[in-house]
């Protein structure tokens, strides 16, 4: 029993000998060395920074580059590179000088080497080339602002704004290459403009004066009067009513069969589980209950499908507000991207067959979740044509063609949708 005993306690003895040796050589190997400098150094200067070239030194060590700059605002900042490249960005500088910029190498015990010490001359700032780009035009009871910002940097883009009594100013902060932004709920009177552009390091582009601007005028049009178009209408007298008396359930001649099928021209049913189409535009975006979900549903129709409506009077279109079912947003049943046609038949008899094509939309999920819940409740709007200020002709028929959804899911859902325009020719 004893030697079991002292075996045992030899065997332990052991274990924490080695335990003790190992970590004892781990802190005695704690590199405590400064990784070598890069070398071969070049920078290639763009819009308020550009970026540098260098040579890795031979270090195993070795895991990114770091440089330290000023700013003119005094603000001090740092950026770095990755482990597997060899090119390091810059950005911030506010004038077209010299600036000093400190490159360090940095290991993965967090060592860092001794600067190089590079002066550089960037280009001018790129506040100063996104406030040359941008453009300000009347819109739809708003004014729209436009820009170009290569670099994809974060900007934030002021329009300030002066009816004569009162002064306004709205910002929107942006990092896409192609920005777009909408200064509503104004009126149809003059206002004068100027903007310009902020970024994060404090620089701020000139202002510019963009004159004098008169939004157009346009209001919701009312959907009193919008009823679901007939199969009939759409293929005036090509319907076999020996079927059935009851205008959803019929059926065209043989002949027409295949026209009726094609490219979905035809209305999507008006009618499945909880959803009707009529919910589609009775002024209610979203009321949960089980009698009433103020949506329309397809059902297991597919895409694409259409919608065919009858505003019952001529209008002129200028924006759409979309709203998605908003028990699941961005997801699942809801439409993605959809179409617009219309036509102002003067002899639907025959049916309707002169539809013109308004455009295509598509639903952007914003990245900041609280600003895709707010855009989700408030209603996806869009201009009709985008690229330039105007109505569409006179029409009286309206068709909703769904291309897309946000899964691959056949059922379709849609809360509510809301035409802006004039009343009449």
């Amino acid at each position: 029993m004893k030697k079991i005993y002292y075996g045992l306690m030899l065997l332990l003895s052991g274990m924490f000998m080695i335990t003790a040796s190992c970590s004892d050589d781990d802190e005695g190997s704690s590199d405590k060395a400064a990784p070598g400098q890069i070398s071969n150094v070049r920078f290639v200067p763009n819009y308020g920074g550009g970026y540098f070239l260098y040579d890795i030194p031979d270090d195993p060590d070795f895991l990114y580059v770091r440089a330290d700059y000023t700013v003119d605002s005094g603000e001090k900042v740092s950026k770095t590179s990755s482990t597997y490249t060899d090119t390091l960005f810059i950005e911030g500088f506010g004038q077209v000088k010299e600036y000093e910029v400190k490159l360090y190498s940095v290991d993965r015990n967090g060592n860092v080497s001794v600067p190089v010490v590079e002066t550089i001359t960037p280009m001018e700032a790129n506040t100063n080339m996104v406030a040359s780009t941008l453009k300000i035009r009347p819109g739809f009871s708003a004014l729209i602002a436009e820009w170009t910002n290569e670099l994809k940097q974060t900007v934030d883009v002021y329009v300030r704004l002066s009816d004569g009594e009162a002064v306004a100013e709205k910002v929107l902060s942006s990092n896409s290459k192609d920005g777009f932004f909408l200064v509503e709920n104004l009126q149809n009177k003059d206002y004068t403009v100027s903007t310009y552009v902020k970024d994060q390091y404090g620089n701020v582009s000139g202002v510019q004066d963009c004159g004098t601007l008169k939004p157009l005028a346009d209001a919701p049009l009312s959907k009193s009067s919008w009823t679901f178009l007939a199969n009939q209408k759409l293929y005036g007298n090509r319907w076999n009513y020996d079927i059935d008396p009851n205008p959803d359930n019929q059926q065209p001649y043989d002949e027409y069969l295949e026209a009726f099928t094609k490219d979905s021209l035809r209305n999507a049913p008006p009618a499945a589980y909880e959803g009707r189409i009529e919910k589609f535009w009775d002024d209610v975006t979203y009321k949960m209950s089980p009698e009433n979900y103020n949506i329309f549903n397809t059902g297991e129709w597919g895409y694409p499908y259409s919608y065919f409506i009858d505003l019952g009077r001529t209008v002129r279109g200028s924006r759409v507000r979309y709203w998605q079912r908003l028990s699941d947003k961005y997801g699942n049943e809801n439409v993605q991207t959809f179409q617009l046609y219309i036509s102002d038949d003067k002899d639907p008899t025959d049916g309707i067959t002169d539809w013109e094509f308004v455009g295509t939309y598509k639903i952007i999920k914003p990245a900041d979740s609280y600003e895709a819940d707010q855009e989700a409740m408030a209603g996806h709007e869009f201009i009709l044509y985008p690229k330039e200020t105007k109505y569409t002709k006179p029409f009286r028929y309206l068709r909703f063609k769904a291309i897309k959804g946000f899964s691959e899911r056949m059922v379709s859902v849609g809360s509510e949708i809301t035409l802006y325009g004039l009343e009449g020719e």
